[in-house]
């Protein structure tokens, strides 16, 4: 699986040095992706498929989604799903009511319903636009449990989406059915090794090869898209976002880190029993003082770093056909999130 992405990867690179603009068809021609690669046509042929589609609440996603309501019903029995952690952009949850709406594809909000004192997976918790939670409430009911997620534990998508999430399509008898991941070609490398074993299937590269650009060029051309600048996506002070672009939330306003600066004084030396034997079993050191970012930082030293910082982000969600873009950050469940 490495030795294809790599393959992939290198001929992507070069159409992207060669041509001018990014063409569906210059793909195809390239044989970048064969025509039945991570389908999902793994059996069950001549009756629909179950498909859950992720609808992670970025414009990739939603363009994802849209377009499987409207040229696959025929072959999938198809869900949408939603899962709020709390810490959203209100700009987020709005644009998957609107898409939801505008598309008449039906949206199925849950949140995590974390069980405590037992040994029991993460559940679910029905909401909708209404009644989601905007104060981060699924996200520190996680945390009492599982501690505080950063980049030495990464738990909080599985807790807070992938196990929610997979919770709610069992609830309803679904347990053979395919995921559909929003991940472009142009991000390929965030592809999930275990793809066909986990039933994961990528439209975007395997049905309709999508980049950035022309996901952007779809949008342009709607009456909504999402309000939001690229780097301001996913929840609203991701610890997977790079430096610069939590620099430059933290100068347009430093309130959005405030979350997670609580989180870090109320939680930030509660180590849960889990947590200790994964820790001690890679021989590490046991310490205190648990933070979000990177190198050990907290928000407090985001939001002071900041104050020094004087570069730019590019909002790629500007970017058009024929500018180059090759980078990608996102917390899609069963990806390979990070910078």
């Amino acid at each position: 699986m490495k030795t294809l992405f790599k393959d992939i990867i290198r001929n992507i690179t070069g159409i992207f040095k060669h041509e001018c603009c990014y063409k569906r068809s210059d793909l195809v021609r390239s044989n970048i992706i064969t025509q039945n690669a991570f389908r999902g046509d793994f059996g069950n042929k001549g009756m629909r498929k179950k498909l859950l589609v992720s609808f992670s609440g970025g414009e990739t996603s939603a363009f994802m989604s849209q377009w499987l309501w409207k040229h696959k019903q025929d072959e999938y029995e198809m869900i949408f799903v939603f899962a709020n952690t709390g810490q959203e952009n209100e700009e987020t949850l709005r644009f998957v009511n609107h898409c939801s709406k505008h598309f008449d594809f039906p949206v199925v909000w849950v949140e995590a319903k974390v069980f405590h004192n037992e040994r029991k997976a993460t559940g679910f918790t029905i909401v909708d636009f209404m009644s989601a939670s905007r104060d981060g409430e699924p996200f520190e009911d996680m945390i009492t449990k599982y501690g505080i997620p950063n980049q030495a534990m990464p738990h909080c998508t599985r807790e807070l989406k992938l196990s929610p999430i997979k919770a709610y399509a069992k609830s309803i008898g679904w347990e053979d059915y395919f995921t559909a991941i929003g991940i472009r070609v142009d991000e390929i490398d965030r592809m999930n090794a275990k793809a066909k074993e986990n039933r994961l299937i990528y439209p975007l590269i395997s049905m309709l090869q999508q980049t950035r650009p022309m996901i952007n060029f779809f949008w342009k051309n709607m009456p909504f898209r999402l309000d939001l600048k690229g780097y301001q996506g996913n929840c609203i002070t991701c610890w997977k976002k790079s430096d610069n672009k939590l620099y430059t939330i933290a100068k347009e306003n430093e309130k959005q880190f405030v979350f997670f600066g609580k989180m870090e004084a109320r939680y930030g030396n509660f180590i849960p029993e889990s947590r200790v034997k994964l820790i001690e079993g890679r021989g590490e050191e046991l310490t205190k003082n648990i933070t979000f970012f990177r190198k050990n930082r907290s928000a407090i030293d985001i939001v002071r770093e900041s104050r020094s910082y004087n570069g730019t982000i590019v909002n790629d969600s500007d970017i058009m056909p024929q500018e180059d873009l090759f980078s990608s950050e996102s917390c899609d469940v069963y990806s390979a999130c990070g910078d």
